[in-house]
């Protein structure tokens, strides 16, 4: 049995666990010094049994893999894979291969390499990068959105602004904003603080949304200000809108500050029209809606 010797000689010094099995019967038959001083020594008895704790042949077995199915000899493949193994709580990358034993018997080796403090450093690597993506997700929403109402600023709104009439100019989908402006606010902030007055813009936000569309845009223009992007929608559309949120303001119960009205602007997307163009419109119509009154649209 030199021919065996050497395969153990070899087997020994190389310092992971290494274990033989036959093929047949799922027996161990030589387990190297390295796994015998880690894990004790198995050799005759069922490696489905003994190192993993199974009842029968693990689902993850590769012998079928190994062994050509029609000879019934090993193929010339080595199959590498991850491992967990519930009976010692490691990871190991395992390494098998089909081979013929000095005996005769068709048997496959595994090497397994520890790869538990890699797995574990892995873990904590993918861990640290989802709590990353979740900080700059959020950053990068503080980013576009105004702090107190919750609505975009400024800066993010002219964004979607831009897009929005560069739809409308190459593809002629329809598009509208309207500028809306709270009537009065000064004397809120002067009458009842800033505080009250920063309740009322919160307010006044929260019924913006609630009386938009899920393609409507809404975001504080600066100040008592806002302006809502209107995606797919024509003029007449979004003055029904603005209309709509006019009366809904106009009957709202503000708790720290009497009734409260806001007027607005509408302008719809025109051929040749620019960011600059349609906002002047708009601010041109909510300039008369104050005008004539307030508490009004216009356009």
């Amino acid at each position: 049995m030199i021919e065996g010797d050497l395969f153990k000689s070899l087997f020994d010094v190389i310092p992971f666990d290494i274990y033989v099995v036959d093929v047949v019967s799922y027996e161990i038959i030589y387990m190297n010094r390295k796994m015998i001083e880690s894990r004790g020594n198995f050799i005759g008895e069922r490696c489905f049994e003994r190192i993993y704790g199974e009842e029968k042949p693990c689902y993850f077995c590769k012998i079928p893999q190994l062994i050509d199915g029609t000879t019934s000899r090993p193929l010339d493949k080595t199959i590498t894979f991850d491992l967990f193994n519930p009976m010692d709580d490691r990871w190991y990358q395992m390494q098998e291969k089909a081979m013929t034993w000095p005996d005769g018997r068709i048997t496959k080796y595994s090497i397994a390499v520890d790869i538990s403090e890699l797995k574990e450093t892995q873990n904590r690597l993918a861990e640290a990068h989802a709590q990353l993506a979740l900080k700059n997700k959020a950053l990068e929403r503080l980013s576009i959105t105004d702090n107190l109402t919750g609505l975009f600023n400024r800066l993010h709104i002219e964004d979607v602004l831009e897009n929005v009439l560069y739809s409308s100019r190459r593809y002629g989908h329809p598009s509208s904003i309207i500028m809306i402006d709270i009537d009065h606010f000064k004397q809120v902030n002067d009458t009842w603080g800033h505080l009250v007055g920063d309740e009322v813009l919160v307010q006044v936000s929260d019924i913006f949304r609630r009386s938009m569309r899920k393609s409507d845009v809404p975001g504080r223009w600066g100040g008592e200000e806002f302006l809502i992007v209107c995606q797919d929608t024509d003029e007449d559309n979004s003055y029904l809108m603005a209309e709509k949120i006019c009366h809904q303001v106009a009957n709202a119960e503000f708790p720290s500050a009497k009734a409260i009205t806001i007027s607005a602007g509408v302008a719809g997307f025109r051929e040749g029209d620019d960011r600059v163009k349609i906002i002047q419109r708009s601010d041109s119509a909510l300039y008369r809606a104050k005008e004539l009154g307030r508490n009004r649209v216009e356009r």
